[in-house]
């Protein structure tokens, strides 16, 4: 499994644009509309191919194949997070159910380099996370790239929400961390938390 976020900081900052009351951000600044679809074919028909796309820019040969996209955006309970500007996509997560009992994997996450910089994976997360807590998911799995600064970054934003299942260790993505996040109770409780299936991870 692989979860490439980019954390790299782009020179654009919200601060440097100018802001008035009377005036909003140009279209090309504003930030995108995020959306959660359930996974399934009509996810698929909708998003497969620009997520491909997306996939492909970025990776290149080590993109994951078309079948393994769309293996994790048509299953039946996957939660697809979504990034829309100007109608085109410009982001997206993917999550299903993952090896803890009651708890999900982020499989894939991916913002457009355009997009990047502006801390959209952070509220293109929570969307996700607060599908997966109606659903009853207690926990979000993500295997995290280590090199762009993702896996910090995810530890510093969650805190003790994050708790480390597997330290840096060598993927063909690069080095990654495998953080588990306790998602909040949707009912404003306190965070859940999953039961273990296997403690294989944590070697």
């Amino acid at each position: 499994m692989k979860v490439r976020a980019s954390a790299t900081k782009r020179p654009w900052t919200r601060a440097a644009t100018k802001r008035t009351r009377r005036r909003s951000p140009p279209p090309s600044v504003r930030d995108p509309a995020i959306a959660v679809a359930s996974g399934g074919d009509a996810a698929w028909r909708t998003f497969g191919e620009r997520m491909l796309e997306l996939e492909r820019q970025e990776w290149r040969s080590r993109a994951f194949s078309r079948a393994e996209m769309r293996r994790q955006v048509a299953a039946g309970r996957a939660a697809v997070g979504t990034l829309v500007a100007e109608d085109r996509l410009v982001g997206f997560a993917v999550a299903t159910p993952g090896w803890l009992a009651r708890g999900a994997t982020l499989n894939n996450v991916l913002i457009d380099p355009a997009y990047r910089g502006r801390g959209l994976v952070w509220p293109l997360l929570a969307a996700v996370e607060r599908e997966l807590g109606t659903r009853g998911f207690a926990t979000l799995v993500i295997d995290a790239r280590v090199d762009n600064g993702f896996a910090d970054a995810i530890e510093r934003r969650y805190g003790a929400r994050a708790r480390v299942l597997a330290r840096d260790h060598p993927s063909p993505y690069g080095a990654q961390r495998t953080i588990a996040v306790e998602l909040s109770d949707p009912s404003g409780g306190r965070p859940r938390r999953a039961s273990r299936r296997s403690s294989s991870i944590d070697r």
